[in-house]
């Protein structure tokens, strides 16, 4: 396909490009700091400390090190890597852990999640969403992996709304290094990768990985087809470092987003209802295809001891498409109706929805620490970005219509996003055992895109919100042992595209509000350590699915007046012997909506029914999420470490919807994983690491999450005729999709390190 668009691409790339040369000529300026020389082991990370947690921050977060992401990884998405923090669910569309994956913390949907790679925005512009399946073997090149739970502190981009999910990739590596990765699995899974850096070279260092994933998947033909490499080259003295980093990442993937239908729980679980509208045999291209890059450059600078300047500059390259077999669709919706000499009422046809964008902007840190015992750090950040997307669908085939031209464009639209913050953050030691911390941030959104007017006709609009997102808390060290904290914050956050496009200025709904109260208490000891945080996080104007038809026709989320979610989460580690280590984390909440109206649809009449709720739970919100790990190591030496790790988990009930049905729940499930690690040294090379998994060692039959669409229908019993339906009551049925995950099953990883 030929993309017309040079302009665009140009405009893209110059201010990242404007930032990164004037990253470059900065240190040659003449500056008036100090002459001073810097250990450069304080530049080797290039990490963006204005979106991390630090170790005394209040706010409660958990971290992931390279060696313990390596531990258990073999080629699953980050989500299912991320399973041993508290209040987290994982889930995954083909049941393996590879292709679409998701994550939910304290039951906030991705696209309340916020997500970074290296401080530079990973979520969706338009939708907020966090699609993994573009960053395939990111976990590889993860020198850490830090997830916020709440507000947390300041980021930059969309979905900052209750969690947050920051991804290094930035740690320079001093010695050369090598490794070479193979997994083999169930389902046809395998994953190969080779991964090596030069180490320091003088001031230089070049790392590059490349890797390739696929699997058939649990679920009829949800196969993966991923492939990746990340390239990065960094530039250290002792005043200044420079990084540059180009990921890319392509998937196609088999389409397995219906879900299960509801009738076959029981009899067809890996069952997978996509492209089976075509008659006969599944349609076999019925496949998401997307390829992303991401252009990032990183500059460091270090005045004096006291001053140090962070910049940031990113590009992103998105394109792709979903293919779609549709049956008997009518043709009058693709400007098909009339097509040379005759009329055409439906048709099947094949057609294509592309997404083609651009993401680019530039973030900045100035850090300011008075005195060499950091009592205070100061610390001015922002960033600005720029969205531009083109959506548009692609009528590539036909059956009643051979003369359509090939790639025949039936929609073709553009949005325009711009996204500017600034924040000012301070972290004060107050006494000697008091710590504060006060973080102020403002934010702007701009959004430019086709929606419909108060008259219903589609023209060009634009919306304009500005934030102001407070934070502040306070640590409490009563001794070397016992420490209390407590934290308070508050975020917004904008209607995502769908609710601008699918609606009309008088129909469009308002932004949401969080305010998150925090507060926990740690005692640690030589053996052990307990950690208990209470939190309450209330919402107003929460977006939520309802029923609804708008002005223009569309289902639409409303705005709920009032919501929150509250609950008590506990951690603990024990080391039990020299060689038996357990941690564990439980999760207890509630999570409600004070008043909630679900629309029905009638399909008698065509009209919707109104019913009122009051107290109900919140959607995918279990009230309980449960984790033990039990860690024994077998043998332990200079030549070899053999050790197990059985894990369990539980996931309390959940309901589909805001109504608390119970027709329509999503039942508690528990799942164990057994996980085998042998290390091997200096047989071959240095290091031979073997990883072996028992998934759902018990072989339970579970899913994890699901979806429900509720209708009255007096006239017609569809159940017959939809496997998707069921009946509830009194002529109320339901729709529903489940989505099933695997059954017993194994993976194997060796990596050897050269």
């Amino acid at each position: 396909m030929v993309y017309n668009q040079k302009w665009r691409i140009f405009s893209a790339i110059s201010p990242a490009l404007r930032l990164v040369f004037l990253s470059v000529l900065l240190p040659f300026l003449h500056l008036s700091a100090q002459q001073i020389t810097l250990d450069s082991l304080a530049l080797r990370t290039v990490v963006i400390q204005s979106t991390r947690a630090s170790s005394s921050h209040p706010s409660p977060h958990t971290n992931f090190s390279a060696e313990q992401i390596s531990r258990m990884y073999h080629a699953q998405d980050v989500p299912m890597l991320l399973s041993a923090v508290p209040s987290l669910v994982e889930n995954s569309d083909a049941g393996t852990g590879i292709g679409y994956t998701g994550l939910r913390i304290r039951g906030s949907d991705p696209t309340r999640v916020n997500v970074t790679v290296n401080g530079v925005p990973f979520n969706d512009a338009e939708s907020q969403g966090v699609f993994w399946v573009d960053l395939p073997d990111v976990a590889t090149s993860a020198a850490e992996i830090q997830v916020q739970r709440g507000v947390g502190t300041s980021s930059n981009g969309a979905g900052a709304f209750g969690a947050t999910v920051n991804i290094d990739l930035s740690k320079v590596v001093p010695e050369p290094f090598a490794t070479v990765s193979n997994t083999l699995g169930s389902f046809n899974t395998r994953k190969h990768s080779a991964y090596l850096g030069t180490g320091l070279m003088g001031k230089f260092a070049f790392t590059g990985r490349i890797s390739t994933i696929k699997s058939d998947g649990y679920v009829d033909r949800a196969s993966a087809d991923l492939r990746s490499y990340h390239l990065s080259g960094a530039y250290i003295d002792d005043r200044q470092s420079f990084q540059a980093h180009m990921l890319s990442g392509y998937e196609r993937t088999y389409q397995s987003w219906n879900g299960l239908p509801t009738q076959y729980l029981d009899t067809q679980r890996t069952y997978n209802s996509a492209g089976t509208e075509q008659a006969g045999s599944p349609y076999k291209d019925e496949v998401d295809d997307y390829t992303q890059r991401h252009y990032l450059a990183h500059y460091k600078y270090l005045f004096s001891r006291a001053w140090s300047l962070q910049l940031n500059g990113h590009y992103t390259r998105g394109y792709g498409y979903y293919e779609q077999y549709k049956a008997a669709e009518k043709a009058a919706d693709y400007g098909l109706a009339t097509w040379g000499d005759s009329t055409l009422h439906q048709t099947d046809l094949v057609r294509r929805r592309w997404l083609d964008n651009h993401f680019y902007g530039g973030t900045f840190a100035l850090q300011w620490t008075p005195s060499a015992s950091q009592n205070n750090v100061f610390l001015l950040g922002g960033a600005l970005s720029r969205y531009e997307g083109r959506h548009y669908g692609e009528v590539i085939w036909t059956q009643d219509a051979p003369r359509v031209p090939k790639d025949f464009v039936y929609y073709d639209n553009d949005a325009d996003k711009r996204d500017a913050n600034i924040f000012l953050k301070w972290e004060s030691q107050v006494h000697e055992k008091l710590r504060t911390f006060l973080d102020v941030q403002t934010r702007h959104v701009e959004y430019k895109f086709l929606g419909y007017d108060n008259n219903l006709n589609n023209v060009t609009q634009a919306a304009a919100l500005t934030f102001f997102n407070p934070k502040l808390g306070t640590t409490y060290s009563f001794s070397n042992k016992w420490i209390l904290s407590g934290y308070a914050g508050v975020a917004h956050r904008e209607p995502n595209r769908d609710d601008y496009t699918q609606s009309t200025p008088s129909s469009r709904p308002r932004p949401e509000r969080l305010i998150d109260l925090e507060t926990s208490l740690k005692k640690s000891a030589a053996n052990w350590s307990v950690s208990a945080n209470a939190y309450f996080m209330g919402y107003k104007d929460q977006l939520v699915l309802d029923g609804r038809l708008n002005d223009v026709g569309a289902y639409i989320r409303t705005n709920v007046p009032e919501s929150y979610r509250a609950g008590l989460e506990l951690e603990a580690t024990a080391r039990i012997t020299s060689r038996l280590v357990i941690n564990a984390n439980a999760a207890f909440s509630r999570n409600k909506v004070k008043n909630f109206v679900e629309y029905r649809d009638n399909w008698d009449d065509g009209s919707q029914q109104s019913i009122v709720y009051t107290n109900t739970d919140l959607a995918f919100s279990p009230n309980i999420v449960a984790r033990a790990e039990a860690l024994l190591d077998v043998v332990h030496n200079t030549r070899q470490h053999l050790s197990l790790a059985l894990s369990g988990k539980y996931v309390g009930k959940q309901y589909l919807d805001n109504t608390s049905s119970e027709y329509a729940t999503l039942p508690g499930y528990f799942f164990s994983d057994l996980r085998l690690n042998w290390n091997l040294k200096n047989m071959v090379g240095k290091n031979i690491a073997v990883i072996f998994s028992v998934n759902n060692l018990f072989d339970q039959k579970y899913s994890s999450n699901g979806w429900v669409y509720r209708f009255v229908s007096a006239g017609y019993d569809p159940r017959p005729d939809d496997p998707y339906t069921r009946l509830e009551q009194n002529n109320v049925y339901h729709q529903a999709g489940f989505f099933p995950q695997a059954r017993r099953n194994l993976m194997g990883t060796v990596v050897v390190e050269l």
